[in-house]
This record gives C-alpha cells, structure tokens and sequence, in this order.
C-alpha cells in the first residue's frame, strides 16, 4: 500500500491535471510529500490520504469557479450574437473574458472580498495598495485612516490593448491607479503622438476628483490609452466626497492642494499664450486712427456728407 501511495504521488507531480492556476499549489504539495517522505511509506500513505481529501474540495471549488465563468462568458456572446453585434467587438470581449480568467482566476476580485470580514478587507487592502496610495501627492498629509476607507472603495478594471481609459472633453469622475501594466498619454493626428508613458503605481486624473463642474473644469484635457493589457484600479469622485464628510482636516487638504495643482496646470499653458503675444508684438499694435479722419468716417456712414455735397450743389 506504501508503495502505490508513492506512485500515486508522482503520477500526481507529473499529471497535466495540476497545472492550472488554481490547482498549481497542489501540484507543490505533493512534489514536498514525495521529496520529504520518500522512502517512508506507511507516512506518506497517512499523509496523501488526507491531501486526497483535501484536494477533492479544491478541485470541486476550482470546477464550479470554471463552470460559472463559462457560463458567464456564453451568455454574454449569445447576447452579441443576438443583437448581431459586429465580429471584431466580439472578438475583443472573449479576449477580455480569457485574460482576466487567466490573469486573477475570477472575473470580479469585488465578489470574493465582499464575503470576507471587514478586518480581512482592510488587512488585504493595506498589504497591497497602501504603500502606492501614500505616494500620491494629492493624499499626502492626509488622514491614514481615510486612506484606507478610499482603498475599501476601490474597483478594478482591465482594459485590452488600445482601449481608451478616458477621452479629451469627458466628464471627469473618476481617477485611476495603474496596478499592473501600462497607458499612454497620446495627441495630435489620430492620437498617433504619445506624450508619456505611464507604469504600475503611476496615477492619473486625480485633480478631476476635486474640481467643479460649473464652469467645466472638471473636464479631460487629454486622451489616455492602454498600452497592452492594463489593470487598472478606480475610485469614482462620489466614493471620494462620501468618505470625506468624516474626515474634515483632510478635506481642507485636498481642497488647499486641489488648488496649488490647478495653478501649477495652468501655469504650464501660459508658456503658450505668451509665444503667441510676442509673435504679435514682432508686427506692432496697429497705430490709432487720427480724430479726424475718424470723425468723416461717422459722418459718412450716418450720410450727413452726402447731405451737405447736395446742399452746397443746389446754392
């Protein structure tokens, strides 16, 4: 019996059966049994018979977490295909479903935090973007704790090569923090120039969380698109105000650097505005029309000259 628990072992190592994700750290477990109770067959057999057990509630998760992503996934192209939706978009919302299966093994992070208790959420939140948050100059200065109540409200998107995260004119709601890959700033014909590159940890559209929409400040000024496959995390601005009203001392923080960072923008467009003057002012203002000629101007669109020429004709 000690010697089939072996084999059985490493039939297990080298089975295709434990290479997807999901089961990847079984195919380990039993790699460590078979090196570390090699040659003690009555333990390894107490061993695996447990890891069997074990293994049997992992792959049954591991199948229903397949099955429903495929049932997610021919749902939705049975809508496409319905409302006869063109091929090329198709095409991109299956490379969208592949990707983020393969990538996270699920297709909303959301759902398996929900279920979790609120100290484990903000454990996990912390380990894993806290440090990034801290960076952001916007945030600096402010209170830790509402730093972590703006991780709680954190969502995350993937977009596939080419999307476009946001667009020159929108309405900003929302900001964004790259958590893995990367986007590009891009302008001019077709959006063919790119200005800069962006990388994990980078944020962007932070000042839209803080700007009014009265006068339209709130707007994108420039289009950013994805460079490869980008996961993104974002944090809408009415997530943003709800957390605020706890956190006053921070809210005047973000206010005052609100402010400082509109300026700083600003000034950045003035360079161009004076360019512009001195090319004017290479020509000269044009010279003020003398008193009197400006004064037989009125007179003859008010048709007083004429008057008098056909006054003076008829004496």
């Amino acid at each position: 019996m000690g010697r089939k628990a072996e084999t059985h072992c490493r039939a297990a190592i080298e089975s295709d059966i434990l290479t997807s994700p999901s089961l990847c750290n079984l195919r380990f477990i039993f790699r460590l049994l078979y090196t570390s109770f090699q040659g003690q067959p009555i333990i390894m057999t107490a061993v695996i018979s447990v890891s069997f057990l074990e293994m049997r509630d992992v792959i049954g998760a591991a199948t229903a977490a397949q099955t429903y992503f495929r049932a997610s996934m021919d749902g939705c192209v049975a809508y496409m295909n319905t409302y006869t939706i063109p091929k090329l978009v198709q095409n991109r919302v299956r490379t969208w479903y592949n990707y983020t299966w393969a990538s996270q093994g699920m297709l909303d992070e959301s759902e398996l935090l929900d279920k979790m208790p609120l100290v484990m959420r903000i454990a996990i939140a912390v380990d894993i973007n806290l440090a990034t948050f801290q960076k952001i100059q916007l945030f600096q200065g402010c209170d830790q704790q509402m730093l972590v109540d703006m991780l709680l409200r954190l969502k995350s998107i993937i977009y596939l090569p080419g999307d476009y995260v946001v667009m020159k004119g929108d309405i900003g709601k929302e900001m964004y923090i790259i958590k893995s890959g990367a986007v590009q700033v891009v302008g001019g014909p077709d959006n063919s120039i790119v200005f800069v590159t962006l990388k994990a940890g980078c944020v962007f559209g932070e000042i839209s969380l803080l700007q009014s929409a009265k006068d339209g400040g709130n707007r994108r000024t420039a289009n950013v698109r994805a460079y490869g496959f980008a996961n993104l995390f974002v944090l809408e601005k009415k997530d943003l105000f709800d957390i605020l009203v706890h956190y006053p001392e921070s809210q005047k923080v973000l206010a005052k650097k609100g402010r400082q960072l509109i300026k700083s923008k600003a000034a950045a467009g003035a360079p161009a505005k004076e360019e512009k003057q001195k090319g004017l002012a290479l020509f000269g203002q044009k010279p003020p029309t003398p008193k009197l000629l400006k004064a037989f101007g009125n007179l003859r669109k008010a048709g007083l000259l004429d008057k008098l020429k056909k006054g003076a004709e008829e004496t």
